[in-house]
């Protein structure tokens, strides 16, 4: 096992978990679901997905692309896990706001910055059970490496969703790993008493959390609108930014990309080292835009697994990585 520790985006990946998506079961209705969920989720929630005719095709598909997503891993010398199923009790957790599980995101419930296990709090109930086998990953770790420091976010409320934070709006970002954007969007995602709470428990780190709006139009989370593939390099859909691109960004390399190619899961990214990037292989047009600037990139057929509103870095949980 690896040191817990995440300085970056960019330096050598050492340790990560990869979602999985057996253990689906269908959710209650939620309006940010893509449209062709809501139904599914009227007729059918709290249903093993690989139960529902309509959707079984598209959870074999989607295990089978999350299974090379872990293998390619693994190619690179990257320990990679896969996070055990939930428990009868863990399924129940708070099953009596929302049922439902997805597995299939596991950057999204816990975010490591620095030394710092930032667990989050869902604006779906049903996520914030996913906690529990990612925490069993770090454990002993934890409970070993005394410069570890867990901070939990405070779990919504019943009926106000105030201190919501999801792991999908966090970016680590530039300043040697000091400056931390986070997507703000208090329908879908994160809120700003969330971000808040991050930048009180970090700022004693160092670290400057800048909250960043985005459009209820843009593809949910920030790393829906955004990836970076360099120390000042990122992929940006420009129109998700409420107030333009953030102030620590100024003065990167930019990639700007298409709605279409952010709903593809284009941004949505995972450096394995500084010079090789992971990506959904439905962006050829980024992939050579990428490929100019000198990265080796690394195409990972994901079409199935962003019909769920997610990518690459969604499915990936990253727990070591090095410094440079």
């Amino acid at each position: 096992m690896t040191e817990v520790g995440v300085w970056n985006d960019y330096g050598r990946l050492r340790e990560v978990a990869v979602g999985m998506a057996q253990d689906i079961v269908v959710p209650t209705y939620n309006d940010a679901y893509p449209e062709f969920a809501k139904e599914l989720t009227r007729n059918y929630a709290g249903q093993p997905a690989e139960a529902v005719p309509v959707l079984k095709e598209l959870v074999e598909k989607s295990q089978v692309q999350l299974d090379y997503l872990a293998k390619v891993y693994q190619d690179h010398g990257v320990f990679v896990h896969r996070p055990r199923k939930l428990t009868k009790e863990e399924s129940a957790y708070q099953s009596e706001l929302q049922v439902g599980s997805i597995p299939s995101f596991p950057a999204d419930p816990i975010w490591i910055i620095g030394k710092n296990v930032v667990e989050c709090s869902f604006r779906q109930p049903l996520r914030n059970k996913e906690r529990f086998p990612l925490r069993e990953l770090i454990a002993d770790r934890i409970n070993s490496d005394h410069d570890l420091r867990v901070l939990s976010c405070p779990v919504t409320m019943p009926n106000d969703r105030d201190f919501v934070l999801e792991g999908g709006d966090i970016q680590i970002c530039g300043n040697e790993g000091k400056d931390i954007l986070v997507g703000v969007d208090e329908e879908r995602s994160s809120s700003a008493k969330g971000v808040e709470w991050l930048r009180r428990h970090l700022a004693v780190d160092g670290y400057k959390v800048t909250p960043v709006p985005i459009v209820k139009a843009a593809p949910i989370h920030l790393l829906g609108a955004m990836g970076m593939f360099g120390p000042k390099s990122a992929m940006v859909y420009r129109p998700a930014f409420v107030n333009g691109i953030p102030e620590p960004m100024k003065d990167w390399d930019l990639i700007d990309i298409t709605l279409e190619e952010a709903l593809a899961g284009g941004p949505c990214t995972v450096m394995l080292d500084p010079k090789t990037i992971l990506m959904v292989a439905e962006t050829p047009r980024l992939k050579g835009l990428l490929e100019q600037r000198g990265l080796n990139v690394i195409p990972i057929p994901f079409d199935a697994v962003t019909k769920m509103d997610g990518a690459v870095r969604c499915a990936t949980f990253v727990i070591s990585r090095d410094k440079n």
